[in-house]
């Protein structure tokens, strides 16, 4: 097993291409043809996780924030940054992070949140406008299926809760080969005419590569017609936070205690209630304060995330429950989540998560 091995079982989850701009996911110290046999998983890397590593015989450590957020201009040991990346790199303990494309996905970071609260029916909160690509091309309608399928098992005709989504239209095409050809059908110089099917699916990017290769692969034409189209269309399967429902409905007493439980809190900040009942939920693991008017335009009762101002409070006085549970708290569950998605992709290759607690804040 290499690095290169997680890398791509990491990426087909949580495609890079969906991190924000500022983000830096991804493979930040190592080598990616290194032989590894064992991860450690964390929400962040300091130097007590990069040790627990060492101890454990974790060839790299799997975080989901990444150590290396800003520029860095120099290797002196002068911050907990530094030193961090000095003590990977001396021990060779590769560093991979998975942050924002992990947050963005059906699934991912703020579904591990709505999950250890009980949520029902989750969905992404704000849907994220994704570029898409629209392919569009012409075969001969006896080898329609098997491109078509070829197509498929490469990526292409997925959208939301779909996938195999195809438009087909019947049609004519005609062609006449000319020297040096080597066509598929029909004679040098003599105009052909072949029954063919325009077929068009939608493409993720993160597949675009894959599609084009397969069509190449199992069309049949000598030289061939295609298209790629660029959209920009809303995925109902990417985007920040998650809404859901409560099993049964809570007062606002009953959710507060239910919080504490289940994030293990002694306190959190919050504002109160509309109408004293809390029943549709929508969280945000980290600082997802920026979709609070997304929570109050979906008419839930609560929104929970972390990093919230004081005069945000105001924003979502009477209006909803605004819950600021703690950055670390709310994505505690994060662990579990990158952990568990490694096991049951890699079998046999041993998955530890730290023990270290890495939240360096502390309520007293």
């Amino acid at each position: 097993m290499k690095i290169k091995d997680l890398e791509n079982v990491l990426e087909k989850w949580a495609p890079l291409s969906l991190q924000e701009d500022y983000d830096n996911s991804g493979l930040l110290v190592g080598d990616r043809n290194k032989d590894i046999s064992s991860v450690l998983v964390s929400l962040d890397v300091t130097e007590d996780v990069i040790m627990e590593a060492i101890e454990k015989k974790a060839n790299v450590i799997v975080s989901h924030h990444p150590i290396i957020f800003k520029t860095l201009r120099s290797l002196t040991g002068k911050n907990e940054v530094e030193r961090c990346v000095e003590l990977a790199i001396k021990n060779e303990v590769a560093l991979y992070a998975i942050h924002t494309n992990l947050d963005k996905i059906s699934g991912g970071v703020s579904f591990a949140l709505g999950n250890a609260l009980g949520l029902l029916n989750m969905k992404i909160l704000s849907q994220d406008i994704s570029k898409m690509y629209h392919l569009v091309t012409h075969v001969p309608k006896d080898f329609s299926e098997t491109v078509s399928e070829s197509l498929f098992n490469a990526g292409a005709g997925k959208l939301g809760n779909y996938d195999q989504s195809k438009f087909v239209v019947s049609g004519k095409g005609s062609f006449r080969p000319l020297e040096s050809s080597r066509p598929f059908k029909g004679e040098i110089g003599k105009l052909e005419e072949q029954d063919e099917d325009r077929i068009e699916v939608l493409v993720a990017p993160e597949f675009k590569y894959e599609v084009e290769r397969a069509l190449f692969e199992s069309h049949p034409y000598e030289e061939i017609s295609y298209a790629w189209i660029e959209l920009s269309n809303f995925d109902p399967n990417k985007g920040f936070g998650a809404i859901g429902d409560l099993p049964v409905e809570h007062s606002e007493e009953e959710f507060i205690k239910k919080i504490k439980k289940i994030l293990n809190l002694k306190s959190f900040r919050h504002t109160k209630s509309r109408n004293g009942r809390i029943n549709k939920v929508a969280v945000c693991g980290g600082a997802g304060v920026k979709l609070l008017s997304d929570a109050i335009a979906s008419n839930c009762d609560a929104f929970l995330t972390s990093d919230i101002s004081y005069h945000t409070f105001f924003d979502a006085k009477k209006r909803v429950f605004l819950a600021d549970i703690g950055h670390w708290e709310s994505e505690q569950h994060t662990i579990d989540l990158i952990a568990d998605y490694i096991r049951s992709k890699m079998i046999n290759f041993a998955v530890t998560k730290t023990e270290s607690n890495t939240n360096p804040i502390i309520i007293s």
